[in-house]
């Protein structure tokens, strides 16, 4: 069952509506809104889609506008930012192939947890934000830093895995950010702990 409550109203409105458009059926939606409808832990206000296709900027323009106030932030080939009604919403095209399909339900398509897993991992190489290392203490809790690091392999094989390795305990541009609204038991400190001591096992 998934967590709506993990969402607002608007959100989710802008979720079913993008979802049930064809044009966008080989997007999926990825990120911390994915992992937070599948298993509830925090709120998340942004929509990631992700898809290995790639959909021109004007042919998405033309499909969102109907859904209400749209705002251009960036525009390129491969990703396409905008805010519809007030909602972050973003298109990236990469050609990055899927591990699993995906999570289905009301007609939102989900990235598998396998998927995250390995696009959390990625996204902390540039900069891991608290959220992502929230969001990658549960996936570690789910699968286990050892078959994470196997889906950022299948996914990414570049070679990266020690740099993803040092991001992992990286903690500084995190620790003066705030703490997302967190829907389950919470303390930074834990969250840490057990990346740091998940990390040292897998160095071993």
């Amino acid at each position: 069952m998934f967590q709506y409550q993990t969402v607002e109203p608007k959100t989710l409105d802008i979720l079913r509506a993008i979802s049930s458009l064809s044009v966008f059926s080989e997007y999926r939606l990825v990120g911390g809104t994915s992992l937070a409808l599948q298993y509830g832990h925090r709120l998340s206000i942004d929509l990631d889609f992700f898809s290995t296709e790639i959909i021109d900027y004007e042919e998405i323009f033309l499909n969102i506008k109907p859904l209400g106030r749209v705002e251009v932030v960036s525009r390129s080939k491969f990703i396409n930012c905008f805010f519809v009604n007030d909602v972050k919403v973003d298109f990236v095209s990469l050609p990055y192939q899927w591990i699993d399909d995906p999570i289905m339900y009301d007609s939102i398509r989900l990235a598998s947890l396998k998927d995250i897993a390995a696009m959390k991992l990625a996204a902390i190489t540039n900069r891991g934000s608290k959220k992502d290392f929230i969001d990658i203490a549960l996936l570690i809790e789910k699968l286990g830093l050892d078959q994470m690091m196997g889906c950022y392999h299948e996914k990414y094989p570049d070679g990266m895995e020690m740099m993803v390795l040092r991001s992992l305990v990286y903690f500084e541009d995190a620790e003066a950010q705030s703490d997302p609204v967190m829907l389950i038991p919470y303390k930074w400190e834990s969250i840490k702990r057990l990346i740091l001591d998940e990390t040292k096992k897998f160095l071993k």
